[in-house]
Order: structure tokens, then C-alpha cells, then sequence
């Protein structure tokens, strides 16, 4: 089987089982979460980072529900989607800081630019509550030029 074959399987499968969790409005899991960063990067590769990236920041689209939502950042921390805060798209996000100083961002961007993709945490205001919670993070490299996640906040 070649390579664009095998691709073209995964974002499939990738995009039928994540259906459900842009369906509901409950708190995702961490497979729900993996999923759903899958079906982003499947989404980028098959409209372009263009439509995409609108695709993800509008908040009355597929892409949000509830406290589940993408985001995109190029490796420099510009914002390119955010489907939390549609008005960071085109600012540097690189300074912002969670409650303990963590810089989430240059977290977010260097996970990328080390491993590829994986899971971080820090503390967030949560996007429903607006309470300070430990919010768990996973993230893609996405066409080598961007990082793509989403999360989950801790009960």
C-alpha cells in the first residue's frame, strides 16, 4: 500500500471516529482530544490552512463545542485559529503566562518543534466555567510550519 493510500485511510478512520465528539457538549477525554487534533490536522491537509484555520476560530461552527475547541500557532507564536478566542488570530501569543508564570505558549510551540505532538498541562481559565483549572493540552506540528491543539480541563 503506498504512503498517500495509507494517509488517506488514517484520515478517514481519523474523521468517522471523531464524529461523536463534536457532536456533544460534554467534557472530552484524552482519546476525544487526541481524536479531535487528528481530525484538525486531517482537515488543514485537506481544505488548506486557509479555510481551516477559519473552519477552527468560528465559534457557531462544528469545531466548538462547549470547552472542546482547536487552536493554531505558527512556530513563531502567532496566532492562526482559535476557536476559544477568535481575537487573538494574528497576535503573538508567546508572552502569555498561566497563573504560576508558566509561559503556555513557548511550552505549546516547543513540544512541537521537540517531539512532534504530546500532551502538556497548566492552568487555564476554563472557556466554560471561567474558573482557574488545570487544563490538559495535546498538540500536533502541523505541515511543519504549525502547531494545532486542543484540551480538556481537570474536575
Amino acid at each position: 500500500m503506498t504512503t498517500f493510500r495509507m494517509a488517506a485511510m488514517v484520515s478517514a478512520l481519523v474523521m468517522l471516529s471523531s464524529t461523536a465528539v463534536l457532536a456533544e457538549d460534554a467534557q472530552p477525554t484524552a482519546a476525544e482530544v487526541e481524536l479531535f487534533v487528528g481530525r484538525m490536522t486531517a482537515h488543514v491537509a485537506e481544505v488548506g490552512t486557509e479555510k481551516a484555520f477559519a473552519d477552527f476560530s468560528d465559534q457557531k461552527g462544528p469545531w466548538v463545542k462547549g470547552e472542546l475547541y482547536g487552536f493554531c500557532h505558527t512556530l513563531d507564536g502567532v496566532s492562526v485559529a482559535h476557536g476559544g478566542n477568535p481575537a487573538l488570530v494574528g497576535k503573538n501569543v508567546l508572552g502569555f503566562k498561566d497563573p504560576d508564570g508558566v509561559l503556555v505558549n513557548v511550552v505549546v510551540v516547543n513540544k512541537a518543534k521537540t517531539d512532534g505532538k504530546g500532551w502538556i498541562d497548566y492552568r487555564w481559565p476554563n472557556s466554560v466555567t471561567k474558573k482557574i483549572t488545570l487544563k490538559h493540552v495535546y498538540v500536533e506540528k502541523v505541515a511543519d510550519k504549525f502547531v494545532c491543539g486542543s484540551g480538556y480541563y481537570a474536575q
